[in-house]
């Protein structure tokens, strides 16, 4: 497992894919949790409209996933990737504008629009990789990643609204997609 580990630290695509996940996952934990608090704090919606936009959030990314799997299979991963990285910097950032609940609504289909074009991109370079390096090994690295953005999304976002705002949680989750997504770009530019 050590060899498989450092073996894999030399490619610069599990590099990028690494960078990517983590990035988008600490996007998504602090989304999951802070969205709940904005929508009812700044802009007044009930819990049913909130979780209303979570599921829509969800759901598209999950269903729209079956059309943008065939679409990596035939068209630039790497490109995908990027833009879906670029759409979920986007909706976060524009979330603490959003005024009422059909304009977070639009944001969380944006949303669910960039993950759904990311992640079956990214996953499929991942299998890329994993042919090369064992797909267990190759695979754990990338859940790894998600664990920890995952994680670390809720806790810093708790940090930042302590010391800050909870508007400055979007931006901060908003800039970290988009160094990982510069990661992304910048490790696998030889790909």
């Amino acid at each position: 497992l050590h060899l498989s580990l450092k073996e894999m630290g030399t490619s610069g695509t599990v590099r990028g894919l690494f960078s990517f996940r983590l990035s988008f996952s600490l996007g998504r934990g602090a989304f999951s949790c802070f969205l709940p608090i904005f929508a009812a704090i700044y802009v007044g919606l009930t819990p049913t409209l909130i979780g209303t936009l979570l599921a829509t959030n969800i759901l598209l990314m999950a269903l729209l996933q079956i059309y943008s799997g065939n679409i990596a299979d035939r068209f630039n991963r790497r490109t995908l990737v990027v833009i879906g990285g670029l759409i979920a910097f986007a909706y976060l950032a524009l979330i603490p504008q959003a005024g009422n609940f059909w304009q977070l609504l639009g944001l969380c289909i944006l949303g669910g629009l960039g993950g759904a074009i990311s992640l079956p991109a990214a996953s499929a370079l991942m299998v890329d990789e994993g042919r090369k390096f064992g797909m267990g090994a190759t695979f754990a690295i990338f859940t790894m990643a998600m664990s920890i953005g995952m994680a670390t999304g809720p806790l810093l976002g708790g940090v930042i609204t302590d010391f800050v705002n909870i508007k400055s949680v979007f931006y901060f989750a908003a800039s970290m997609g988009f160094a990982g997504t510069s990661l992304f770009v910048w490790f696998t530019r030889y790909y």
